[in-house]
């Protein structure tokens, strides 16, 4: 089919995007569109927009406008050679034309007062390492670091300010440079982060379709871009969010902000004055209370005492923060035990108690009377009631408060106001401290349980509790497991009283607020403040944190499961503290700044279905964009965990929206996500994605243009996600026209903490294949020709291409799909013989490609693949992708097929005769069968579906004294250089490995650049100069 090539398929600028994005990420403020309400897996608005604009333009677009149109500008002065940066406030209120004047002035004099910390800044990195000095990016910023001479400038001329594109990759690249050595750099962005500058040109022609819209992240950047957009979800939850950030905000706009607060504030009065007494808030004029902290409490097996799990002490992780200290009380069989927060010093208790020591690990408890162990399995028992020993309980253990002091000077001083309405008054300040539960805190929780319980069948009656069953699946079996059976349970006695309580109060207001207001705007009101319940319910329930590191409670959902919390916080539903008020800023500070985002944008409101994204009312051939973040595979169960909102918003919503919120629980049928325990297994759940986004890609194929252009981006790194996902597109008509890797993943999300993760998404541009029947492209051809050939030569280019954006080894591995993807749908169908070529093969072939420029690269060119054993071969190019933390068997299984190595679960001892490299299971005591001697035969040790690197005290030791590969004689080096220094270990190597000292050196780089741990790489880089 004929089509005009887009930017996105040609000199995409993914380099500067990602840069932009990865900022966007890692600010620490997410984009109000992200705090209006919770979603899993939400897309940043910096790639959103670049998807949909490089969507729009052509390949021919100047990079240079395109970067200012997706908000990655600043205005500068060019002055003798060197340039100043103007703040935008400053142009948008004098013009670009400027003349010299006293607030100009203080820009330059800023300017060079960034410069000299410039300054400062590289000479403590060239005392770090003087070779700095010649890096491309350093040079640049040196000229930078140049001061101006203001008195040299002719005040009497005219500055022009004139706007150009930023360069974020380059500042990212210094950054990188200077955080790596501990050195701090002022900010060099010139302007504010690129989504909140507004569009330059609009594009009300085109129509834009995002058939799984989610958070709304694409349709709320193609509406400021001005298109036409269509929001497709199934997932009620998302469609709830999709109305109140694509529709209220750009139809009642900021003007709906104090109605909200009006009606939002009369809601937490009423709810504040039901719930004062289940609450001891204000102890004193100067002391309330902040949020309660609880653990679990279960009855020892063995001494039958009550034993409380905790994970941590600690408290607040400062070097004089705080933690917890059990005071023991009471006779045998009635022991009871109190926890007693004490300040640290310097990091440790008074006496020298460790803040990170527990009462449980690893699921298993300790007993803090007997000490001896309780097992996971014991512990889960009396969660679910089916002990002969007890039940577990929710134990307040201790309460968060904030104090009202006098503030001091460093002498110890009291300040006061020295001018001004307060002259003379003694100043103060908040601090946060921890305090022991009282009798009255314990009486103000009977209090509410009793209230619970007169007030239930009432509630019940009126519909307001959700005793909706939890349904078995994925996600939801870890709440099953301890004994949380109804989505009530997720709660307290007072948690859900609260949440009650401020519903009845809501549903009580709802006939008011449509008087006064009228449908439109009433739906809206009543469905903001639903969301402020909504934060509450977040914030407060059995599985939230408390973060010792802020010192404030986390969400509900810091991961996306499940999962037990040992510990758990509670907010305040009463008072100048109250969580719902808390809950009104955020909602109100969200809309605000989506309504500010949307000003003076030619935006439209969109147009919302809700349905499965397999068949939406969308004309044939009309739309001309779609893009997609589609599910990923089986990383979000979206439907499973938005049960836990849909209970609680459907209550209020199916008044608004009857025919979204007309279910008893979300569908989950339907939903195009692998379920392994909706669908019976692993393999039926690849089969049922598969066929779920099948349907997703034919229906996109029927509603697009045929000049149209699909553009997808994708995540998950597992070749399994990425096979299943590219036969759905390929199998219905599509050819992927380009594909580009974009720094998006948030850096410190739990979800992919301690895991090897991809950080940056892949953009796929799809076009619609002419479906004709064609001969089919042959896998292998005479004389170095064939479809394989031309993957091996995509994959190598695209590594060369994908060099300059300093991809990690597991992105540059999942790059390098895209690329092979290209190829086998441009020529598909493909045969190999007889059979069909599948996209895992092409994929083999990209992995086999990058395993040798990895090897390559991670050795700077002394090694290939082929001068090491195959074990050994492989196990360092494993280390180069993945270093020593966690990765999918399956990708491991990938590169070992690709490499033509098998991959082999070994119970012990065995020999490296043949091309394979072994496993050994990870277990308690780790001892391998008919061994006395603890430690791992294998360089690989698996856990449940993953596999790390074995580290050298890990191995067992025989192994090592009878290495069998290159990867045993490094391991047993390094452990022989811990035994008795560089002596030792120079003898082990001229012992396994004479004639071959230059490859173990240069493995032994590799494990210092990869290890991932300070001390290691300290240790390897000792080795290094000591055997040299």
């Amino acid at each position: 089919m004929e089509y005009e090539e887009k930017l996105i398929e040609g000199n995409f600028p993914c380099q500067q995007v990602g840069a932009e994005t990865k900022r966007e990420r890692d600010t620490g403020t997410a984009p109000p569109t992200h705090r209006l309400h919770v979603w899993w897996a939400r897309r940043p608005l910096t790639p959103s927009r670049a998807a949909i604009l490089g969507s729009i333009l052509p390949a021919s677009t100047d990079t240079e406008m395109f970067l200012k149109e997706l908000g990655i500008r600043k205005y500068q002065l060019h002055l003798n050679g060197t340039t100043v940066d103007i703040p935008k406030a400053f142009i948008e209120e004098n013009g670009s034309s400027l003349k010299w004047s006293r607030e100009l002035e203080r820009i330059f004099t800023n300017d060079n007062k960034i410069r000299g910390q410039l300054s400062e800044a590289l000479d403590s990195l060239f005392s770090v390492n003087p070779e700095f000095r010649h890096v491309e990016a350093i040079e640049k910023l040196q000229e930078r670091a140049q001061c101006i001479d203001i008195s040299e400038i002719d005040k009497l001329q005219t500055f022009k300010a004139i706007e150009v594109a930023a360069d974020p990759a380059w500042f990212n690249e210094v950054l990188n440079i200077f955080s790596a050595s501990g050195i701090r750099l002022p900010n060099l962005y010139g302007y504010d982060r690129a989504y909140t500058n507004c569009a330059i040109k609009y594009y009300p022609n085109y129509t834009v379709l995002d058939p799984t819209a989610g958070g709304g992240s694409i349709p709320f950047e193609a509406m400021r871009l001005g298109c036409k957009v269509i929001a497709n979800d199934l997932n009620p939850v998302a469609t709830g969010i999709e109305y109140a950030s694509l529709k209220y905000p750009v139809v009642l706009k900021a003007d709906l902000i104090s109605e909200l607060k009006s009606y939002s504030e009369k809601m937490i009065m009423r709810v504040s004055e039901k719930m004062k007494e289940f609450f001891q808030v204000m102890r004193e004029d100067s002391i309330h209370d902040l949020s309660y902290l609880y653990c679990r409490e279960v009855t020892c097996p063995h001494c039958g005492e009550r034993a409380p799990l905790l994970n941590s002490f600690a408290l607040s992780k400062k070097k004089d923060g705080w933690m917890v200290l059990p005071k023991i009380e009471g006779l045998p069989g009635h022991k009871t035990v109190r926890w007693i927060p004490v300040r640290l010093q310097n990091g440790k208790g008074p006496h020298g108690e460790n803040p990170e020591e527990g009462t449980v690990k690893n699921g298993v408890g300790r007993c803090i009377h007997c000490g001896q162990a309780i097992e996971s399995e014991e512990i889960k028992r009396q969660a679910r009631g089916e002990s002969e020993y007890g039940t577990w309980a929710d134990k307040l253990y201790c309460v968060v408060a904030v104090r009202i002091q006098p503030k001091k000077d460093k002498q110890g001083n009291i300040m006061r106001y020295a001018s001004g309405a307060h002259k003379g008054e003694i100043r103060t300040e908040k601090v946060t401290f921890f305090r022991e539960p009282t009798a009255d805190d314990f009486a103000a929780l009977k209090r509410a349980e009793q209230a619970l319980k007169d007030n239930w069948s009432h509630w019940e009656d009126m519909d307001l509790i959700p005793t909706e069953k939890i349904p078995e699946g994925h996600k939801t079996v870890e709440l099953l497991k301890v004994g949380v059976t109804h989505w009530c349970d997720m709660f307290t006695p007072r948690q859900l009283v609260g949440h009650v309580t401020a519903m009845e109060t809501l549903h009580d207001m709802m006939p008011e607020i449509w008087n006064h207001e009228g449908t439109e705007k009433g739906n809206a009101i009543i469905h903001y403040l639903q969301y402020m319940i909504d934060k509450c319910i977040d914030y407060n329930s059995r599985q939230t944190r408390w973060i010792t590191q802020r010192g404030s409670v986390s969400g509900t959902f810091s991961r996306h499961d499940f999962s037990l919390k040992w510990t758990f916080g509670e907010l305040i539903y009463t008072g100048p503290n109250s969580g719902l008020a808390w809950g009104m800023n955020q909602v109100i500070d969200a809309y605000a700044g989506i309504c500010k985002l949307l000003k003076g944008s030619q935006a439209k409101p969109a147009t919302i279905l809700h349905g499965s994204a397999a068949n939406m009312a969308v004309q044939d051939r009309s739309v001309d964009i779609i893009c997609v973040d589609p599910p990923y595979y089986n990383n979000v169960q979206y439907a499973e965990l938005s049960d836990y909102f849909y209970v609680w918003e459907k209550r209020t919503f199916r008044a608004i929206y009857p025919e979204v919120f007309n279910r008893r629980l979300t569908n989950k049928r339907d939903e195009a996500v692998a379920n392994p325990v909706r669908d019976g297994s692993a393999a039926n759940a690849n089969m049922a994605y598969e066929q779920r986004m099948s349907e997703i890609f034919a229906e996109c194929r029927r509603v697009l243009k045929d000049n149209g252009i699909l553009t997808m981006m994708f995540t998950h790194k597992t070749q399994a996600a990425w096979e299943t996902l590219t036969r759905a597109l390929i199998e219905n008509g599509w050819i992927i026209s380009s594909s580009f890797p974009v720094d998006s993943e948030f850096a410190a999300a739990l979800n992919q903490k301690d895991l090897a993760a991809a950080a940056s998404s892949i953009f796929l541009a799809c076009r619609k294949r002419i479906m004709t029947e064609r001969e089919p492209a042959v896998w292998n051809g005479f004389g170095g020709t064939g479809v394989r050939q031309e993957i091996r030569q995509a994959v190598a280019k695209s590594l060369q291409q994908f060099s300059v954006l300093h991809l990690n080894a597991v992105d540059e591995m999942v790059a390098s799909y895209g690329s092979a993807l290209k190829v086998l749908s441009e020529n598909w169908p493909v045969i190999d013989g007889d059979d069909e070529v599948t996209p895992i093969q092409a994929m083999r072939e990209a992995s086999a490609v990058v395993a040798q420029y990895q090897m390559t690269h991670i050795t700077n060119g002394q090694l290939t693949v082929n001068d090491l054993h195959s074990e050994a071969g492989i196990t360092l190019t494993l280390l180069g992708i993945y270093g020593t933390e966690y990765f999918p068997y399956d990708d491991a299984l990938s590169l070992s097929r690709s490499l033509n190595i098998r991959l082999e679960t070994r119970s012990g001892g065995y020999s490296n005769e043949e091309a394979m490299i072994g496993i050994n299971d990870e277990r308690s005591g780790r001892r391998q069968s008919g061994d006395d001697e603890e430690g791992y035969y294998a360089p690989l040790v698996k856990k449940g579906s993953k596999l790390r690197l074995v580290l050298p005290e890990e191995r067992n030791r025989r192994r090592l004294e009878n290495p069998q590969q290159e990867w045993d004689i490094m391991q047993g080096m390094i452990c022989k250089y811990r035994e008795g220094d560089a002596p030792v270990a120079r003898a082990y190597m001229q012992k396994y490995a004479a004639g071959k000292e230059a490859i173990l050196l240069a493995m032994l780089k590799v494990w210092a650049e990869n290890c991932g741990k300070e001390a290691l790489r300290k240790e390897a880089q000792r080795m290094i100069f000591d055997l040299k």
